[in-house]
């Protein structure tokens, strides 16, 4: 697979990039805050320590993966963009249940925001080499 060039990189793929480096920076900064809150509060558990260390972890995922996908290649992009939505949508559950991971939620949809720029038009194109397809026009008959 050849990697597209960098000189002509889309604005909306380095955006998706900025999206996707905020999002990790986030991520990962609230997963050490639940990680430091929960090694100091006296609550006897250490599953929210646990959660927040995985928080953690899938920012760091999405900077190295973003990195990845900024310098072209498809795949990277596809596996960031699953690894968003379920990020998202158990960071969704998880924040129903205790409300400080509301916070990473919303970390959560920057990325996917990233993700979603990512595959828009110009950057499909750019990613995948490919033209974009002309919208389909409608076949009415003109009286």
């Amino acid at each position: 697979m050849t990697s597209p060039d960098p000189a002509l990189r889309p604005k909306l793929v380095v955006w998706a990039y900025r999206c996707w480096l905020t999002s990790g920076a986030l991520l990962i900064a609230l997963g050490a805050l639940v990680v430091v809150v929960s090694a100091v509060g006296d609550s006897g558990t250490v599953t929210s320590g646990v959660l927040g260390a995985m928080v953690a972890v899938v920012g760091v995922a999405y900077i190295l993966l973003g990195s990845k996908a900024f310098t072209g290649d498809a795949r990277w992009r596809s596996s960031l963009a699953a690894l968003t939505l379920v990020v998202v949508a158990m960071l969704l559950f998880l924040s129903l249940g205790m409300n400080f991971f509301a916070f990473p939620l919303l970390a959560g949809i920057v990325g996917l925001f990233g993700s979603l720029l990512a595959y828009r038009p110009p950057a499909e194109a750019w990613f995948t080499g490919k033209a974009p397809e002309p919208p389909a026009r409608s076949r009415e008959k003109n009286p």
